[in-house]
């Protein structure tokens, strides 16, 4: 497939000991360079992309250090590209996200961004230099103690359960709490979990209903029960009951396939069922008590970071960004450094660090700034 309209390209040389960076090349004939026997060992390349749909990917090409252009159906088939991303989501070519065999692992993270309980420390994150944090695309990793992993579906609604190894069983984690957009994709909720187990779920929320911008009605509590042999159970908060799972009204999803080791709970839609259903969280309960609205926080839209069900990557698992620090309804990097394998069956493949620097580069949310650099080692 032929590049897309680049939006926006450079080579840059990794910080001087003035902390400058200089720019080499522009836009054009020289990108592949970049990518390809570049001699200069400092230098690195660097795509801002537009991603800010909430339905189609963007999907990059390392190697070229250039947008591809794709539909899904294309994409699904193609090995032109290496990385593809939508708004805050990242997927490798490989696993349950593409035909080619791309695999990635977590390579390294910045001292001070996190503090012994893995908390965000946010004023590292807002003081952090950007050219500072470039260096790491130029270290030499140990490709052979990195955990190479291919993309798999996960669920958007994590933490959620406690796992008791004294006696196998689940327990419910109150503590945490989420938002909830229904099948319809026009309704939400927010909502904990009262209680889990591996035969019964009892869920607590309040509806903002279609075309408003509030939670209204009071709590309601909705507690179901697993069908004997049956692997999933399904709940539609309009109803207030289970659903049918292979309908189209449920909006959560309990499976709970103790052969398969999956304990999950799946909105409508990304993975399972054709809805628009998509959750944010978690937030902690008592923060999400006090939240009177699904959509609006501070006059400030959160719509946009709602997040689908979806194959999960090594961007996502150990995820490149903290959001809402200091109160800021923001996504601030944390330049973890990535290691992209494009084809994990070779033994010579190539292998690129990656970083994601700027949720904002272009203006405004959903524009990420990609910056990437061949392994050479």
């Amino acid at each position: 497939m032929k590049p897309s309209g680049l939006i926006s390209f450079k080579r840059l040389m990794l910080p001087l000991a003035t902390g400058s960076a200089l720019l080499l090349s522009g836009c054009g004939g020289d990108d592949g360079d970049s990518s390809n026997g570049n001699t200069d060992s400092n230098s690195f390349s660097s795509l801002k992309i537009n991603a800010a749909s909430y339905t189609d990917w963007q999907y990059v090409n390392l190697s070229s250090g250039e947008l591809v252009t794709l539909t899904a159906e294309q994409a699904a088939t193609s090995t032109d590209w290496h990385i593809a991303l939508r708004r805050t989501e990242v997927k490798i070519n490989g696993g349950v996200s593409g035909s080619g065999n791309g695999k990635g692992a977590l390579a390294a993270t910045p001292d001070g961004f996190y503090d012994a309980e893995g908390n965000a420390v946010a004023s590292v994150f807002t003081n952090a230099d950007a050219d500072i944090q470039a260096q790491a695309l130029s270290a030499e990793y140990n490709l052979a103690d990195l955990t190479f992993k291919a993309d798999s579906y996960v669920p958007a609604i994590q933490d959620w359960y406690i796992y008791n190894p004294a006696n196998h069983q689940i327990s419910a984690n109150s503590a945490n709490g989420w938002l909830l957009r229904h099948a319809d994709g026009t309704t939400y909720s927010k909502f904990v979990l009262d209680a889990v187990s591996y035969s019964e779920i009892t869920v607590r929320y309040e509806t903002q209903a279609t075309d408003t911008t509030q939670f209204a009605g009071g709590e309601k509590t909705l507690t179901a029960a697993v069908a004997d042999g049956a692997t999933e159970l399904c709940l539609d908060f309009d109803a207030q009951a289970a659903a049918d799972c292979s309908g189209s009204d449920w909006d959560l999803r309990y499976e709970i396939n103790l052969a398969a080791r999956a304990i999950n709970l799946w909105s409508n839609g990304g993975v399972y069922g054709d809805g628009n259903g998509a959750a944010f969280g978690a937030i902690v309960a008592a923060e999400l008590a006090a939240y009177t609205s699904a959509t609006m926080v501070d006059s400030t839209s959160i719509a946009a970071h709602y997040s689908a069900d979806s194959a999960s990557s090594i961007f996502s698992e150990s995820s490149w960004y903290a959001y809402n620090l200091s109160g800021a309804h923001k996504l601030w990097p944390n330049f973890r450094t990535y290691i992209v394998d494009a084809d994990s069956n070779t033994e010579n493949s190539e292998k690129f660090a990656v970083q994601i620097s700027n949720y904002y580069s272009l203006g405004g949310s959903g524009s990420p700034e990609i910056r990437f650099k061949k392994i050479t080692q």
